[in-house]
């Protein structure tokens, strides 16, 4: 798969999962609805967040930091960090749905991910030394 067909994929698909997400925000009572509903609400929102994250973060990568060697490398580091944000933010609504969320808990959830992230690098860098 070539980088622009992965570009356009990735679009099309961010484009239907924020579709999903506002078609059950605008028609859907969540006092009267399923856990499926909740559940598919979730995911919807999971693959919207890693969709733009990583589109936007591989062309911030490339335009704005001039990373071209290695585009592949980019598209990577672009989708984990994307879905390790997807994950924060799903995090961070189903706190917030049982009233759990606070300014300290988004503090931790943002360290953990910064811990995984910092694993990830550190993992990267010992197999490529």
């Amino acid at each position: 798969m070539t980088l622009r067909h992965y570009l356009i994929l990735m679009g099309i698909g961010t484009l239907i999962s924020f579709g999903a997400v506002l078609l059950i925000l605008t028609m859907v009572n969540p006092e009267q609805t399923s856990i499926a509903v909740f559940a598919v609400f979730y995911a919807s929102v999971f693959l919207a967040v890693t969709g733009a994250v990583s589109i936007i973060g591989f062309t911030l990568r490339v335009l704005l930091l001039k990373k071209q060697l290695f585009l592949s490398k980019e598209v990577a580091v672009s989708f984990r960090q994307a879905v390790l944000v997807a994950a924060l933010v799903i995090g961070a609504l189903l706190l917030q749905s049982h009233n759990l969320f606070s300014w300290w808990t988004g503090l931790l959830m943002m360290l953990a991910m910064s811990v995984f992230e910092a694993f990830f690098i550190s993992t990267r860098t010992e197999r490529s030394t």
